[in-house]
This record gives structure tokens, sequence and C-alpha cells, in this order.
């Protein structure tokens, strides 16, 4: 009976060190690729979260210049042609005709501009109709989309020829050509960027 309890007891060795290693080893190598995927998958879908956004701010954005652009308004009366005070590569004004007496006032009898701007300032795309000059303030203009990289007007005449601002003659504007980047970095994986472009034609001209 001593004997098996002796023998009994030699048998509880515990792991050898070359065994722990090997264990610890093992375990680290598992976690470590646990660890990649866990931060494959973050960014996977960080850059779907970040594309989303910019898709939908870049959409936001373009579909509201597209629709007030198009209703450009003829300053002072029906038969003048011009519908912009602004035209240039990155900003753009306009008239808005609100009251239908087909002159644009900034204020008008009601107290409203009736003019209309896009410019983007910093990173922010900003639609001004406060502003009561011939050109966009940024201070006046409230934020239409965030994230913005890049905003631009390219002009084109009915006949397809662009129209270069400071050079050609606004009134042979026919239609505007908008692009609009949006790029969005919520600080994991790759940033989602969305280009979105349209073509107005000028429904007043």
């Amino acid at each position: 009976m001593l004997a098996v309890r002796e023998r009994f007891l030699r048998d509880e060795g515990g792991f050898s060190l070359s065994e722990m290693l090997v264990t610890i080893m093992i375990m680290t190598v598992v976690l470590i690729a646990l660890l990649n995927i866990f931060d494959m998958s973050l960014k996977v879908f960080s850059f779907g979260n970040n594309k989303v956004e910019a898709v939908e701010s870049s959409r936001i954005g373009l579909e509201k210049m597209e629709r007030e652009i198009r209703q450009a308004s003829a300053f002072n009366s029906p038969s003048d042609m011009h519908l912009f005070d602004t035209w240039t590569s990155n900003q753009i004004r306009f008239g808005n005709d609100l009251d239908g007496n087909g002159a644009i006032a900034c204020l008008n009898p009601s107290g409203k501009c009736e003019k209309i701007g896009y410019l983007v300032s910093g990173n922010v795309l900003g639609r001004d109709n406060t502003s009561t000059g011939a050109t966009n303030s940024a201070a006046n203009a409230q934020p239409v989309a965030e994230h913005v990289q890049s905003l631009t007007f390219t002009y084109f005449s009915s006949s397809g020829a662009e129209v270069v601002p400071g050079v050609g003659s606004e009134v042979n504007i026919d239609r505007v050509l908008v692009s609009l980047e949006v790029s969005v970095d919520q600080g994991v994986g790759n940033p989602g960027t969305q280009t979105l472009t349209t073509v107005i034609d000028l429904r007043n001209r």
C-alpha cells in the first residue's frame, strides 16, 4: 500500500519549463491571429460607414444645389438674361425670385434676400442666402454638407462649348456642371471618398 502511494506521489509532477514555453507560444500565436482578424473586421466596418456617410453627404449637398441652380432667376426683369452675380470655378451666386415679380431684390419687400450662393469654407459646403452684395460671405453661409474636399463648377453654352469665368460672357451660360467630392475619415481604416457630378440645364435661360 505504501509503495502504491509513493508511486502516485511521484506521478504528480507538473508541467516542465519547456512545455510551458511551448504552450505560451501557441497561445500567443492564436491571440495575435485573432487580434489581426478583429482589427481587419473593424477597419472594413469603419470603411463601410465612412463610405455610406460620404455618399449621403455628397448626395444631399448636390441635390440641393441642383434644384436651386436649375431655377435660377433673371436679375432686374424677366427680359434680363443675367442669372448669376458670381460664377467662378468654386463659387456660384444666383437670383431666386421669391415673390414672383420678375426682379431680384436683396432685401425684397418682405425682408428676404433673393440671392442664393454656394461655396466651400474649410471642409464645409455652405449655402449663403443672407449676404446683400454680389458675392458670398463664408460667415453668412449655413452648412449643407461636411467633409467636403472640393466643389467645382464648370459652365457651358447651349452648343456645349465651355464658358470660362472671367473670359466668357455670363449670358452665354446655358448649363452648369457641378462636381462635389466628400471624404469621411473617422480615424479607423481607410477614408470613404465619394465624388458626384451632375449637369444642370438652366430653366430660365
